[in-house]
This record gives structure tokens, sequence and C-alpha cells, in this order.
């Protein structure tokens, strides 16, 4: 099936990557495993543990590589959470309002992050966080 050029309107044939008429790069179509990945993260841990599960997609690679750097991102941040919870509940005032603050830092920190990871599988590429990458790979399913 082709697609047209969206700067020119001209036909463009099936895996072209620039139009053959204005020359424009021509962005490829997302595959299916690249949307599947995207996902995994959409849900946190539940869809990254759903997609580990359901057939076919727990035999891809990419797919299982981005369900399992879900979980890895979303048991850090429950984490990172309920820390910062406690030191906010029991440090006294200056020092909780500091930590208060640092909290919504990191939270917005993450989900900066998350969002970058959703794009990253959305683009089919297997981004590493640094820590969370090497916990991923540990899991043994």
């Amino acid at each position: 099936m082709a697609s047209s050029c969206q700067r020119c309107g001209a036909a463009l044939n099936i895996g072209a990557s620039s139009c053959p008429s204005c020359g424009a790069p021509v962005a490829p179509a997302a595959q299916p495993s690249n949307i599947i990945s995207a996902l995994c993260y959409l849900g946190f841990a539940i869809t990254g543990i759903i997609f580990l599960l359901v057939e076919p997609y727990n035999r891809d690679e990419d797919v299982r590589f981005h369900a399992r750097q879900s979980i890895a991102l979303s048991v850090a941040w429950i984490a990172f959470s309920i820390v910062m919870g406690v030191l906010i509940a029991v440090l006294p005032g200056p020092l909780s309002h500091l930590f208060i603050m640092l909290n919504r830092l990191g939270d917005l920190a993450l989900a900066i992050l998350w969002l970058f990871l959703v794009y990253q599988g959305y683009i089919g590429n297997r981004f590493r966080v640094p820590v969370l990458a090497d916990w991923a790979d540990a899991v043994p399913f």
C-alpha cells in the first residue's frame, strides 16, 4: 500500500526513505513490535508483566527488553516514593520541606525518563537506563 508525501503529496513507494518528487525524508512506519514496546511502559509494571506473558510478544526480544525495563523502572519509582515518604514523615519541619521538594523533583525526573522510554520503545531503540537495564537483564523470565 503506497502512501503520500506529507510535504508535497506525491505518491511514495513502499519502503521509500525520501520523496522522489521533493526529496523530503519519509518517517518509517512504526512496526507492531515497536508499538507494543512503547505500550510496555504505559501501564508501568502491569503492562510489562502482561507482555512478558502474552504470546507472540513474549518471544520478541525487543518487547521482552522493554517489558523487563518497565518493571524495573516501576519498582525503582515505588521504592523512591516509599523512601521519600518515610523521610518526609520522620524529619522535622525544615528538613521535611527540603525532602518534599526533592521528592517532587525526583518524580518529575522519573516522569520525563518514563516518557523518553515510551518514545524510545516506539522508535525501536533499546535505550538502556544504566542501573535499571542491568536489573532487568537479571530477571530470569
